[in-house]
């Protein structure tokens, strides 16, 4: 151990043996950069990817809004009905249904007198979820999407006073959301 140089002295020879470089501070500095750039587009990068993912809340009221205008569209077509404007309200947000994976047990029993009789027990248990891997990302695998019961429509139209329109516009609303014509209240819109 007597052999080796105190740290100090190793130290100093490193940095005077760095500093021998020609135009060291320029080459510092780049490899600073490069590295702030880096760490800027990673930062940058996984922003982006959290922001892009939408809410489920925003992905419902999202859906809502595009019901509403839709329904307002078509409703507008309609003879005599002129201008119209549709709000609708609902019990409650979308469900998700996920799957499942599921085991299931059938037990058959014989008689006995030889025969067989067909004594069915089934018992199906569902436990893991099943998931799938899109873009590098695992995610949960969805069966289906189940909206939110509908609880009332509320038209306002300019041709509402017109009891043959008002009559059209309800059964066409009652037709294009499966609704009960007595969940709908049709208006006439001020002038």
């Amino acid at each position: 151990m007597n052999n080796q140089k105190p740290l100090k002295e190793r130290a100093a020879e490193k940095i005077a043996k760095i500093k021998s470089f020609k135009n060291i501070e320029v080459i510092i500095c780049i490899v600073l950069i490069a590295v702030i750039l880096l760490v800027y587009g990673l930062v940058r990068t996984a922003k982006n990817k959290a922001e892009s993912k939408p809410t489920a809340a925003t992905v419902q009221s999202e859906n809502v809004a595009n019901a509403e205008t839709k329904l307002a569209e078509i409703l507008s077509q309609i003879s005599g009905a002129g201008n119209v404007s549709v709000l609708i309200t609902y019990d409650g947000t979308s469900e998700t249904v996920y799957a499942y994976d599921s085991t299931k047990n059938v037990t058959v029993r014989e008689d006995n007198s030889g025969g067989t009789t067909l004594v069915t027990t089934t018992t199906e248990e569902t436990s893991v979820p099943v998931f799938t891997t899109v873009d590098g990302v695992k995610q949960p695998l969805v069966t289906k999407e189940l909206s939110p019961k509908i609880l009332g429509v509320i038209i306002v139209a300019e041709g509402a006073a017109d009891i043959d329109t008002r009559l059209k516009l309800m059964r066409a609303t009652a037709a294009a959301l499966d609704v009960n014509e007595q969940i709908i209240e049709i208006f006439i819109m001020k002038k």
